[in-house]
């Protein structure tokens, strides 16, 4: 959520200092970059490893936020800047804040201000919003006024803001709140489906998980339902599979609804290169898009594979498999 913006990335922030929890985000963006790296953490500063486990960019920021197209912010001396992938500066450090670049843009905070720079470091809109979002399909949500709405990559506003929360587009549709139900806008502004729905999702693999009265089911771009609304709780579509509950059981679905992993597990997450994280007991493994368990359930915390190798942690000790469960690097 876009409210209380500031907040969230100063929680982000107290993340990283506490526990090396930097990858969540960054190692989902890797798959934009044309040479995945991977960011560690040595004695409270950030370098980067190849999929071999290999140090490609010593260790020697205070901060990252990891690679997104081909560019890292980096925290040095109390400013962000970027590197590219052979850690050389391509944007000097010289901003309060940054994020990830998305769409070929990233924001950046001056004077608590938001703005947003290219990857040559031009400020192509200055800063000038409390609360923005990043560009994704060349829109990106701002407020103004308590109202959100979005802005093109010039800084025009092309879509006012009127909504009470709004989402960033996917698949040329955004999610946008009116009072308490949301429903979804065209880049025209225009309602390709009405607000109706109690809460809604992004549009991923052509379907949205929407809740309508206490439950969740999934609709297509017309606004009609593939699947019924019947589950407890339920994530997005992804590598045409998604995650539903019942019975306080975590489980998935196909697109027709059909149960192909029966609600087993305390918790999972999306599938991501064929393997999905659960959560059996106080543990976490993975298993694959038939339901068995390929790596076991042994670790404190696990993320999902990306370009090859997962994050996890055993005790105090972060690690990077790969999918054989085999550690290619880990924390001292």
């Amino acid at each position: 959520m876009l409210k209380n913006q500031a907040p969230k990335y100063l929680l982000r922030l107290a993340i990283f200092n506490f526990g090396f929890l930097v990858f969540g985000l960054s190692l989902l963006s890797f798959q934009l970059n044309s040479t995945p790296l991977f960011p560690i953490k040595e004695n409270g500063k950030y370098g980067f490893i190849n999929k071999q486990g290999e140090i490609i960019i010593p260790i020697r920021f205070d901060k990252t936020w990891g690679f997104s197209e081909d560019l890292a912010g980096v925290f040095v001396e109390n400013r962000w800047g970027f590197i590219d992938t052979l850690g050389r500066y391509q944007i000097t450090p010289q901003y309060e804040w940054v994020d990830n670049f998305s769409d070929s843009l990233a924001r950046v905070w001056v004077e608590n201000k938001i703005g947003y720079i290219n990857k040559k470091g031009k400020l192509v809109i200055k800063p000038q919003y409390l609360d923005a979002g990043n560009f994704s399909e060349a829109r990106a949500k701002v407020v103004i006024n308590h109202k959100y709405g979005y802005i093109d990559k010039t800084g025009k506003m092309v879509i006012k803001a009127q909504y009470d929360w709004a989402d960033d587009f996917a698949q040329g549709l955004a999610v946008v709140r009116m009072g308490k139900k949301y429903g979804y806008i065209n880049k025209n502004g225009d309602y390709a489906i009405s607000p109706v729905y109690d809460w809604a999702q992004k549009f991923s693999e052509g379907m949205a998980c929407v809740k309508k009265n206490e439950k969740f089911g999934y609709i297509v771009k017309s606004g009609e339902y593939a699947i019924n609304p019947q589950y407890d709780d339920a994530g997005d579509f992804h590598e045409r599979l998604a995650r539903i509950k019942i019975n306080n059981r975590w489980g998935y679905i196909d697109k027709t609804g059909k149960v192909v992993i029966r609600p087993q597990y305390d918790w999972v997450d999306d599938f991501s290169e064929e393997l999905a994280v659960v959560k059996i007991g106080k543990n976490f493994g993975y298993i694959d898009r038939t339901g068995k368990i390929v790596i076991k359930a042994q670790y404190d915390e696990a993320e999902n594979f990306c370009n090859g190798l997962a994050k996890v942690r055993i005790g105090k000790k972060w690690h990077y498999i790969d999918k054989t469960g085999k550690t290619i690097w880990q924390s001292k």
